[in-house]
């Protein structure tokens, strides 16, 4: 048996706390933030795990030469998604205390209807944007090292969770519209996008499954 130095195994990076300051806010006794900004929260550890993917990919020495790297592209495109996402869990906490300021003091009306608008479509944005991530993932599940792929199954999974949380927030602040062409409007987009979601989650979790055995 030949001998070597043994491979080296990276160190455990000490943390000073295991609680981020977003899940300290969502775990208190308080109505905000809520289930949209914890989709949206799950959408970002996903994309954590996509970055981590590309950049790893970055690193290989075959990618390092070529005069146009689809992998730069793609950790583009994932950093846009990331500052989206960020703005949409922000976004659906402010547009929660909109909405029950408005019903508090009585509004109603087209201020309280814009406001239940809000409440709706910062949920479905973040199912739409969710997508988006899903196709990222997709195409990195094509070309990544084997081994990565389960850091992209794991991104899938939440992905999937944040479709299907953001499609029932917005659907639970669907019904607080009164009027009925508004509502029903809403509805009928809601149905579209969480339905779509739902088969670009399907068509992902075959593929990832189909490379991976």
């Amino acid at each position: 048996m030949a001998s070597g130095p043994a491979p080296s195994i990276p160190r455990p990076r000490r943390r000073n706390s295991m609680t981020s300051p977003f899940l300290s806010e969502l775990a208190k006794a308080q109505p905000n933030p809520g289930g949209g900004a914890a989709a949206a929260h799950g959408a970002l550890l996903a994309l954590a795990l996509l970055e981590k993917v590309i950049r790893l990919e970055l690193q290989r020495p075959s990618q390092k030469t070529q005069p146009i790297n689809p992998w730069q592209e793609r950790l583009a495109q994932t950093l846009r998604l990331k500052a989206e996402l960020l703005h949409l869990r922000v976004a659906d906490d402010q547009a929660y205390l909109t909405m029950a300021s408005r019903q508090v003091t009585g509004n109603t009306g087209a201020a309280l209807l814009a406001a239940i608008r809000e409440a709706v479509e910062v949920p479905l944005s973040i199912v739409r944007k969710a997508e988006e991530a899903l196709a990222l993932v997709s195409i990195a599940s094509k070309k990544c090292r084997i081994h990565l792929l389960s850091d992209l199954r794991v991104a899938g999974e939440f992905l999937s969770a944040a479709i299907r949380g953001a499609c029932h927030i917005a659907r639970a602040n669907l019904p607080l519209i009164k009027e009925t062409a508004p509502r029903e409007e809403l509805a009928a987009i809601l149905a579209q996008a969480c339905s779509q979601g739902q088969a670009t989650l399907l068509r992902v979790h075959q593929e990832l499954a189909a490379r991976g055995g």
